[in-house]
């Protein structure tokens, strides 16, 4: 889970006040709506940090007269340009939005819609809006150019938020590497032939840790291309999936006990 000098580093110009006081609704969010992997959280929080100026805005500055009409927002009734105008870290926009929405989440948005910027509720539609738009399958495949525009309706500001994703996913990588080291080799430790005690959970795109940087390494050792660093991506998963394959497994990139065993067979 994202930790509060994480935030730091991926939104440096978020007020340290602001960024405490939102940090547990964030935190909280993503675990609610399955944004719990590598891959998920820096593509969440890279969209999250260009959408709302690194959390500096929680409602669009803008009146949202300009909304005013747009039956394609569901606003067919006086005044619901700045009723249903932009709110929360993702900007959610419209009458039609604002229904959906609330109701989805057991809140009352159309008749007190201006909830929807504050941190309790904010992060939480964002969260069910990323859910509920499959972007979470989207991130698991780094096709952020797509999420992109299924949070704009097309590309605007893109070269930003691929900034905050670059960033997004050193910072984390980072962390990762930092807080859960690899041990040095020595002479006590088996050598790389020899097969470690699988840990007893399966390991999957999104994953990341000291024990996706084994099996990284055991697959580059019997002569596989990927990356070995930690993080559990599409090569990993292809890696896999191809050693699965060759050995008679069933090929579905996930490496549970009886792959963990053929991989030191």
């Amino acid at each position: 889970m994202v930790t509060d000098d994480e935030l730091r580093q991926i939104m440096p110009n978020c007020p340290a006040a602001k960024r405490a006081d939102y940090l547990p609704f964030i935190q909280q969010a993503m675990a609610e709506f399955d944004i719990t992997s590598y891959l998920r959280e820096t593509a969440f929080l890279a969209q999250l940090a260009h959408e709302s100026a690194e959390l500096r805005y929680m409602e669009e500055i803008a009146s949202g007269a300009a909304y005013e009409g747009r039956k394609d927002l569901g606003n067919t009734q006086a005044g619901d340009g700045k009723r249903y105008k932009g709110r929360g870290p993702i900007q959610l926009t419209g009458r039609a939005n604002y229904t959906k929405y609330g109701s989805l989440l057991g809140l009352d948005l159309v008749n007190d819609p201006i909830v929807a910027a504050t941190k309790e509720v904010g992060f939480r539609i964002a969260g069910q809006f990323w859910k509920l738009n499959g972007l979470n399958e989207l991130a698991d495949q780094q096709q952020f150019k797509s999420i992109t525009k299924r949070i704009n309706g097309g590309y605007n500001g893109l070269d930003d938020r691929i900034k905050y994703y670059e960033r997004a996913k050193k910072v984390l990588s980072r962390d990762d590497t930092a807080t859960v080291p690899m041990p040095a080799p020595d002479s006590n430790q088996p050598s790389s032939d020899q097969a470690p005690t699988y840990p007893g959970v399966a390991f999957r795109q999104g994953n990341r840790g000291p024990n996706v940087k084994i099996i990284q390494q055991r697959l580059s050792d019997l002569g596989y291309t990927l990356g070995v660093d930690g993080n559990f991506g599409p090569g990993t998963a292809k890696a896999v999936a191809a050693f699965q394959q060759k050995n008679n497994l069933a090929s579905d990139g996930v490496v549970g006990a009886g792959t963990w065993a053929a991989l030191w067979a």
